[in-house]
């Protein structure tokens, strides 16, 4: 038997000996960073090589976008940038090609989903946060349906239920001609227009005239699973994320536990609650989250639990409502600053509806669809104010890749920012200027600037929702234009972008209505 002081001094000598590797592991990961590594030639503050720690800044300042557009802009003519120990952006069209698309040739791994994405699966893994090729594959099966033309057009009486009750508040301003803050409208009315769409009945908002406590919550939430996501523990870094007793990072783990509460109650009563009837049909209606209940896998009929229908409804709920009240805030805001655009817009409009003025007759979606001026303002302002501006993020296959002619190791974060590349010089002349006319048929750039437009995403991850989002966007600029008269308060006005969760006007502006003559 082992004398006791040998076997503390054999504790004692395993103990330094783990210490002595680990310092030595850390040593060598270091140097290999700053001097050896592949990446280690990119440009990009030094302290990205080594650590993750600048872009969580730049995130909790809220300018994680700005931070990463100045990185390219310190750099003029690079095509990546390094953004911590194992992430890369790029800015340029083959990126989104190689990234996103499918062009690694025959037998090649595709770039799979980061753990960035693992932050986002809450009580199961969603639609958008799912990283298994085959599972996003196969949910995206299970409810593709819900999201078809034949959906739109079910969809359509409760986007104009909704659209009646926001143009009630509207014809209040314009009978007093008060200025007011649209943004804080639109906010509500996508709550309530995703309240119809996705669970079957509004939050209310619009009558009571404030918003519901989720929408704050969203925003927090968000902001947390996005600390998490640049935090180097994959799965395991919302857990680790929720131990650190920051004030500021409890505050948001507080919002997403409260949320994800909130979430839970709304599916709670989706199914507790008979479905209303349909308006047209008298039969029960087939919401959004209809569609994912009753789904099931063609191949092997599995359905949804709860806990997985529970995190659909979370991410539903921030996909519909916070990007589309800050597209519809951009669109007033650029045809305001642009009068013969917004002219042109409504002469388009009264060709189409000539007696609308006079009738506030719900605009059907399948004649509006056919105005491309809309079309093409929408794309414009998501092109220069992109929901979400900084990059989508890939992980290299394990053997690597050559992303326009830089090797990348495998298991790197890649990506490209789409507020970068949406301003990009080589793909949008005079990138900083809103001109929807860019957007017209027939141009020989058009197909590049189509390509490298990430307004919606990329690839086969693209939103699914993005018809639904176009169709009560469209449905509501229409019908403000063709209605009322709105100016800016301030004509000399000039909105930045500040990063929340999503990119937002950095500051409160108002309009002011009145009623269309003449």
């Amino acid at each position: 038997m082992m004398p006791l002081h040998n076997v503390a001094d054999s504790s004692v000598l395993l103990f330094e000996v783990t210490v002595f590797i680990a310092m030595f592991y850390q040593l060598f990961t270091l140097i290999y960073r700053l001097s050896f590594s592949p990446l280690s030639k990119l440009p990009g503050p030094w302290t990205t090589k080594i650590s993750s720690i600048p872009e969580a800044n730049a995130l909790k300042e809220q300018r994680r976008t700005s931070w990463v557009n100045s990185l390219f802009e310190q750099n003029p003519g690079v095509i990546a940038v390094r953004t911590g120990p194992k992430a890369v952006s790029f800015n340029h069209p083959d990126a989104i090609k190689a990234i996103y698309g499918k062009c690694h040739g025959k037998g090649q791994e595709e770039f799979g989903k980061s753990s960035w994405y693992d932050a986002f699966s809450t009580t199961g893994e969603s639609l958008f946060s799912t990283r298994s090729k085959k599972r996003h594959a196969m949910k995206r099966r299970m409810v593709a349906h819900g999201f078809s033309a034949q959906s739109l057009q079910l969809f359509e009486p409760y986007v104009d239920l909704t659209l009646a009750k926001f143009m009630k508040r509207m014809d209040e301003y314009a009978r007093t001609g008060e200025p007011f803050d649209i943004y804080f409208w639109f906010e509500l009315f996508t709550m309530d227009v995703m309240g119809e769409l996705a669970l079957g009945n509004s939050f209310g908002v619009l009558e009571a005239g404030q918003p519901a406590r989720y929408s704050k919550l969203v925003e927090l939430s968000q902001r947390f699973g996005n600390l998490g996501g640049v935090l180097p523990f994959g799965k395991y870094s919302v857990k680790i994320l929720s131990w650190i007793p920051l004030p500021y990072i409890q505050r948001l783990w507080k919002a997403r536990v409260e949320y994800l509460e909130y979430a839970r109650h709304a599916l709670e009563k989706r199914f507790k609650n008979d479905r209303r009837q349909d308006i047209q049909t008298e039969k029960p209606r087939q919401d959004i989250m209809q569609r994912f209940i009753e789904a099931k896998d063609p191949e092997t009929g599995r359905q949804m639990g709860f806990d997985e229908l529970r995190a659909e409804v979370s991410s539903l709920m921030v996909a519909g409502a916070s990007t589309g009240s800050v597209t519809m805030t951009w669109m007033i805001y650029y045809l305001c600053k642009h009068p013969p655009t917004k002219e042109r817009a409504i002469s388009e409009l009264e060709g189409v509806f000539p007696n609308q003025r006079y009738t506030n007759e719900p605009l059907p979606y399948t004649k509006l669809n056919n105005i491309r001026l809309l079309e093409h303002a929408e794309l414009e302002c998501l092109r220069l104010h992109p929901p979400i501006g900084y990059a989508m993020p890939r992980d290299t296959p394990p053997n690597g890749a050559i992303i326009c002619g830089h090797y990348i190791p495998g298991g790197v974060a890649v990506g490209v920012p789409a507020a970068t590349i949406g301003r990009n010089p080589s793909v949008y002349a005079d990138p900083h200027t809103w001109k929807p006319d860019r957007w017209v048929e027939n141009k020989a750039d058009l197909a590049t600037m189509k390509n490298c437009f990430l307004g919606f995403g990329a690839g086969s991850r693209q939103c699914i929702g993005r018809n639904v989002a176009n169709q009560f966007i469209i449905k509501m600029i229409a019908t403000l234009l063709i209605r009322y008269d709105i100016q800016l308060e301030d004509p000399e006005l000039v909105l930045g972008t500040k990063e929340f969760t999503i990119l937002k006007p950095d500051r409160a502006f108002r309009v002011v209505l009145s009623p269309r003559t003449g």
